[in-house]
């Protein structure tokens, strides 16, 4: 797997955090901790006070279809015989009782004595998680009791909670009688080991458990909103959107389950626990189908939508049957949906190597974050189906799964704005290109006028003369045809006028005067010219603070003149037109043509634009800024602005 170098220390340092918090949450059992032989619990080589809590785990006396109370163990009566010894943390389905291996449901009692050390002390019991009610005593008193203990399901109502359970030990034997029926579940008796300690060091086991569980529900919280607004901001960006439904999921899944001491019951204090049960059962398969289109979304060839429906449909039916079925049903069915949530696990894992070997964005992050979380499910689904797990990963394989999917999305922006930025390098290069190739070619059509001009001044124009000159003297001479002489007087008349266009044609095509300095003669001659042609009233007035102008952009400006006042003179019907040319307040050279005609409205009414496009290409070519407007008085007023050449030529300075 190839990773940047970038994201090397940010890994490295994600799964120091990682193993350092997995070392801090999840605590080895103690190789010498006691362990419980035949029904009996020896404590006296283990300090409670220094060497902290310890699990009753072990042999603890079994009397299966029996509700057995204290008194049913009295000296004075004959002591009921058990069934045998059960391991705890255990389930009675499957046990082996004369040959025949036990039902899931049903009821039972276990008992357990323990031999604590001298003196007096304070100790708790924390039980969390059996199936489905219990009742406990110690020494004949009743400490803790969780929902109503029945022999059928009619006379049992079943209640999960966890508990702290206070007793006291005066360094005498101490026995304990709990009762467990269960008529709801798919198999009953003690998922969880039973805790003995100091009441504070349960209290603070409970505590740390809310904290890290606070801290991941925070975690996933902050990454939520983070990515749903992400979602809002590019709709079209989906996986956003599925990241965060699954981190609420997540979350949802996590403060209703066992691992989290239900920490729900933090801020909603009278949690129904059948609520609470079916949040966390209808949770997790929502969240894989939001998982599914996740991957699906990032990589579509990989992943398959036949796949994609095949869940999403196995999800539906196991919903319907948590809102509709008793729990009885529901605990089979969720067998049966774990069994298929690893062969998921395994389809998710081969797709995501494939996406890896083929150098998908992002693949490698979300591999090793699919790992953790099958790691923390597969552990899950054998705790609560297989087998049992004292220390539950679900909290540190969720969080590795999360930050993982983060990286992967963050490595994917990235690789995304890295690629805009080298576009937008390129275009920005390509821009710069393309805009000089336009000035050069618009220095090239200046000059290519330049050249016709003078071709037609010294060339054109000079025949014309020449052939005028020769038919005048032409007509000053006797000629004996008759009606020739007048003949040839008027071709001599329209000589004159051809020169008369050629030379006006020469000085359009490039007048004489136009170099920076003297624009302002051509402009003139603009007015002069256009306004004889045309019969309007066309004047030029200038208003420059330097004399001579030496923008380098007149020439531009005047073919931008040049323009304004033939369209016009052509489409606005005008009887005056103002040509002003001046160096404003804010160092600005500005260019103005003002007509009285009849408006852009009706003149837009005419064929063209291509002039006006014309003027916005050489404005936006010498970076001026053009404007048409509506006059005050009415007509049309076309001004171009652009820099001062003194202003550019200081900044220029200024910027070295």
């Amino acid at each position: 797997m190839r990773m940047n170098r970038p994201v090397r220390p940010m890994l490295t340092a994600l799964l120091a955090l990682l193993l350092l918090t997995l070392g801090g949450g999840c605590a080895l059992r103690d190789a010498d901790m006691p362990v419980a032989e035949y029904g009996v619990f020896d404590l006296t080589g283990w300090d409670l006070v220094g060497d902290g809590p310890v699990a009753l785990d072990g042999q603890w006396e079994f009397y299966w279809d029996r509700l057995l109370a204290p008194e049913d163990f009295k000296p004075d009566l004959a002591p009921p015989q058990p069934s045998g010894f059960m391991n705890l943390p255990g389930t009675w389905k499957g046990y082996e009782l004369e040959g025949r291996p036990l039902p899931g449901q049903g009821q039972a009692t276990f008992r357990l004595r323990l031999l604590p050390g001298p003196g007096d002390l304070q100790l708790a019991l924390r039980i969390i998680g059996i199936h489905a009610a219990y009742r406990l005593w110690a020494d004949g008193r009743l400490i803790a009791e969780s929902g109503v203990v029945g022999l059928s399901p009619a006379t049992e109502s079943p209640h999960r909670s966890l508990v702290l359970a206070r007793f006291t030990s005066q360094g005498v034997p101490i026995d304990l009688v709990l009762q467990v029926s269960n008529h709801a579940f798919r198999r009953g008796g003690l998922l969880y080991p039973v805790l003995l300690g100091l009441p504070n060091q349960l209290e603070l086991i409970h505590s740390r458990i809310w904290s890290w569980g606070m801290f991941f529900v925070g975690s996933l919280l902050i990454m939520a909103v983070y990515h749903l607004v992400l979602y809002f901001l590019k709709r079209k960006e989906s996986s956003t959107l599925y990241f965060s439904l699954g981190c609420l999921l997540l979350i949802c899944y996590y403060v209703t389950s066992d691992p989290s001491d239900w920490l729900i019951k933090l801020f909603i204090l009278k949690a129904d626990p059948e609520i609470i049960q079916k949040i966390s059962v209808i949770s997790y398969p929502v969240m894989s189908s939001c998982t599914y289109r996740f991957y699906r979304y990032l990589y579509p060839l990989e992943f398959s939508r036949f796949i994609q429906n095949l869940c999403d449909l196995r999800n539906i039916a196991f919903v319907l049957i948590v809102l509709t079925q008793p729990n009885l049903v529901i605990y089979t069915a969720l067998y049966w949906f774990a069994l298929s949530t690893v062969l998921l696990n395994c389809y998710f894992l081969v797709m995501l190597i494939i996406c890896v070997r083929r150098s998908r964005d992002g693949a490698s992050f979300l591999l090793l974050g699919y790992l953790s979380f099958s790691a923390a499910t597969l552990s899950e689904i054998y705790g609560h189906i297989i087998g049992f797990s004292e220390e539950s990963i679900l909290m540190f394989g969720f969080l590795a799964f999360v930050l993982f999917q983060a990286l992967a999305m963050a490595q994917r922006f990235s690789t995304a704005f890295t690629a805009v930025e080298n576009l937008s390098a390129d275009l920005r290069t390509e821009m710069d290109e393309r805009s000089r190739l336009e000035r050069e070619i618009i220095n090239v059509s200046e000059e290519e006028r330049r050249r016709l001009s003078h071709d037609l001044h010294d060339g054109l124009c000079q025949q014309l003369v020449g052939t005028r000159v020769r038919c005048a003297t032409l007509a000053r001479r006797s000629i004996v045809e008759r009606g020739v002489a007048a003949e040839v007087s008027e071709i001599a008349s329209l000589l004159q006028d051809s020169v008369s266009q050629a030379y006006n044609l020469s000085r359009g095509l490039w007048p004489v005067e136009l170099a920076p300095g003297e624009v302002g003669a051509s402009l003139a001659e603009l007015a002069r010219h256009v306004g004889q042609s045309s019969g309007v009233d066309i004047s030029y007035s200038e208003r420059l603070a330097c004399a001579p102008c030496c923008n380098e952009h007149l020439v531009q400006l005047y073919r931008i003149a040049q323009e304004a006042v033939t369209n016009a003179v052509k489409h606005a019907r005008p009887g005056r037109i103002a040509i002003t040319l001046s160096c404003g307040p804010n160092r600005r050279l500005t260019l103005t043509v003002r007509d009285d005609g009849v408006g852009r409205q009706a003149a837009g009414r005419s064929e063209g634009g291509l002039g006006l496009r014309i003027m916005a290409y050489r404005a936006r070519m010498i970076g001026a800024t053009l404007s048409i407007d509506d006059a005050e008085t009415g007509g049309t007023m076309v001004a171009c602005s652009l820099a001062c050449a003194a202003d550019r030529t200081t900044q220029e300075d200024t910027d070295g």
